[in-house]
């Protein structure tokens, strides 16, 4: 099976604040080699025009980070964006403070399995992004296991980010066989140690066991490896680039 790596646009969301920034964003990434795209961080732009510049420079957009209000204000508009994207997976990035209790979780869990139906009458997937925090018990349960367990594993997918789960405590490998079946998207990114302080850094520069993490990807059936960096010393670009070739080095295109 070949695997495909492509961009988080996190990664270099201070280049594209305007749709100018967005359009040579998209050119320098396309010039790496990548050819799929996440939609995340990106400076306000129409889902038309966002399309139409992904059309000009090859790329296509396999999945978004969209706000928690989107979700609970807009959700027609939502599915007419991912409409117009040709974008399948609709993700939100993270847990609101405010449900990061045991109740809490219970609660998000059963408000977007609503909505992760939703999506999914209309040809879309809902997906989670894990932080480190859903690695905290809470009654005697991480609160990752009651989103798993609390939600439809039909339409509520997880876009599991292998460095916080590693920040939390938990292996990735290990997630991702749990999770089979619930995982079309995945964050690669990686983790090491600079001056005693735990950073993110680039694919393959750090500690994480990607051997493991790749063959537990494809038995999960991860259809969309997206390389990741938040922060780091690196130039944004330059981490991009230096992930994309160590990804290369070992059968990725």
């Amino acid at each position: 099976m070949t695997r495909i790596a492509g961009a988080q646009l996190y990664t270099i969301r201070d280049y594209a604040k305007t749709p100018e920034g967005i359009n040579e964003s998209f050119r320098k990434v396309k010039e790496i080699g990548y050819t799929t795209v996440q939609a995340s961080g990106l400076g306000p732009i129409p889902a038309d025009e966002l399309a139409a510049i992904a059309r000009t420079h090859g790329l296509g957009i396999v999945i978004t980070h969209m706000p928690y209000a989107r979700f609970v204000d807009d959700l027609d508009g939502l599915i007419k964006e991912h409409h117009t994207l040709g974008c399948g997976i609709v993700g939100l990035g993270g847990l609101p403070p405010e449900f990061r209790n045991a109740e809490g979780y219970v609660t998000f869990a059963k408000k977007f399995s609503l909505i992760a139906d939703e999506l999914g009458k209309n040809g879309l997937k809902f997906s989670y992004h894990n932080h480190h925090f859903e690695f905290q018990k809470h009654g005697g349960k991480l609160g990752m296991e009651t989103l798993v367990e609390q939600t439809n594993p039909e339409t509520f997918m997880f876009t599991l980010d292998t460095y916080w789960v590693q920040a939390g405590g938990a292996d990735p490998s290990s997630w991702l066989r749990r999770l089979k079946g619930r995982v079309d998207a995945i964050h690669l990114k990686d983790m090491t140690i600079i001056d005693e302080k735990q950073i993110m850094t680039e694919i393959m520069e750090g500690n994480l066991e990607w051997p493991d993490i790749f063959k537990a990807s494809e038995e999960a059936g991860v259809k969309w490896y997206l390389v990741e960096r938040d922060s780091g010393p690196t130039e944004a670009f330059d981490s991009l680039r230096i992930s994309y070739e160590n990804l290369k080095k070992v059968g990725f295109k």
